[in-house]
């Protein structure tokens, strides 16, 4: 009788504790900013919240120093009444963004963790379904990031344009010539997926000029409730200090 209420006391343990972790995050946004103070100090520690969206049960804010050009940021999600942070880093911190294609070696501090992998963290920190990432990914897109779409219709926004950074610091400055290559590959690859039928069912790409990149979503799920997606992200900023059309 010992043995079977043990057993069932352990039962019990495991799923109280499987319960929690399925609803963990923190209980505040700045918990969960010091979270991520903590694991990635070379974030700047004088962060103010400069944009939220409320999204009812859900919500996105992004944390940044005002007073920088270029800055690394802080995406704070809520659920409900759980909170997640995610570091959105700069371009410095190639191994972050995880660059396709990118020749340049990192020369700052590596992160150890990249994009994709913190958006997935928030899913299961938050418990979310698959329909709540799906507007939250959507949404930090559109209104926070401020993104475009549709980038297959719009090739005067990659081919010969250059776009350019305000401040070259450890890397090498990039040759014209290597930019606009870099940009029309981009392109011609977002070009390439949408004419093939697959592609376009699972992969849409978003052009965040502000911060030089283009991040592809790629919807691995094969069944309703086998959800998997992965991001990839391709560097279209060119480090030069002039914009040239």
């Amino acid at each position: 009788m010992r043995l079977l209420t043990n057993f069932l006391l352990l039962l019990l343990s495991i799923f109280i504790t499987s319960c929690e972790k399925q609803n963990s995050g923190f209980d505040s946004a700045e918990k969960s900013i010091n979270s991520i103070l903590k694991d990635f100090p070379m974030i700047d520690r004088k962060l103010e919240k400069s944009k939220e969206l409320d999204l009812d049960s859900l919500s996105i804010s992004i944390y940044r120093n005002p007073e920088k050009i270029d800055y690394d940021e802080i995406l704070v999600f809520r659920k409900k009444n759980k909170f997640y942070a995610i570091p959105f880093f700069s371009n410095m911190y190639f191994d972050y963004w995880n660059f396709e294609g990118e020749k340049q070696k990192q020369l700052y501090e590596k992160t150890n963790t990249n994009f994709s992998i913190e958006l997935k963290k928030i899913v299961t920190e938050l418990n979310l379904t698959q329909e709540e990432f799906g507007l939250i990914f959507e949404e930090l897109m559109e209104n926070i990031l401020n993104t475009e779409t549709n980038l297959h219709l719009k090739p005067k926004i990659f081919q010969n344009y250059i776009y350019s950074i305000n401040r070259v610091d450890k890397y090498k400055i990039e040759e014209n010539d290597s930019c606009l290559r870099k940009t029309n590959e981009i392109y011609n690859k977002i070009l390439k997926d949408f004419n093939r039928k697959e592609a376009l069912r699972n992969n849409q790409f978003y052009l965040d000029s502000k911060n030089g990149r283009v991040y592809e979503f790629i919807n691995d799920s094969r069944k309703k409730d086998d959800f998997k997606f992965n991001v990839k992200t391709y560097r279209i900023e060119c480090f030069s200090y002039r914009l040239e059309i």
